[in-house]
């Protein structure tokens, strides 16, 4: 009987080693740095600025296909795929800055702004996207 118990044991103790083994295929959570980028303004740019605080109600972003296509190959390129998964890292990884400089077409004034993944204390990679300010 103590035999019998034991090899319980032994196999319960495999299986719960093995299963702690399986690994998801990107888990970048736990390999990145939580800090931030430069805190101080370049020549013709806004400061960095946490993305998730994007004045949306401002500044309207996306309009155009290429911006669309832009952002969708910068989340690959910071992440490795484009998926709902992205999501909660990109709050903390995303940053922006938004050029001094204003051009205005029409009615319309038009900005650049800078997007970053911000990973390991350094931009893993930058896209630019057109604004119309409000």
């Amino acid at each position: 009987m103590f035999k019998y118990i034991s090899l319980i044991s032994i196999i319960s103790l495999l299986i719960l080693f093995t299963n702690s083994l399986i690994l998801p295929v990107f888990s970048i959570s736990d390999q990145i740095s939580k800090t931030s980028p430069p805190i101080k303004p370049e020549k013709g740019w806004s400061v960095w600025q946490r993305w998730v605080d994007f004045p949306f109600d401002k500044i309207d972003v996306g309009l155009s296909n290429l911006d669309l296509g832009g952002m969708l190959e910068f989340e690959y390129s910071c992440f490795g795929s484009v998926t709902d998964d992205n999501n909660n890292i990109k709050q903390e990884t995303y940053w922006y800055r938004i050029a001094n400089k204003i051009e205005k077409i029409g009615q319309n004034k038009y900005i650049q702004i800078e997007v970053g993944c911000w990973l390991n204390d350094d931009f893993k990679s930058t896209t630019t996207l057109t604004g119309i300010k409000n």
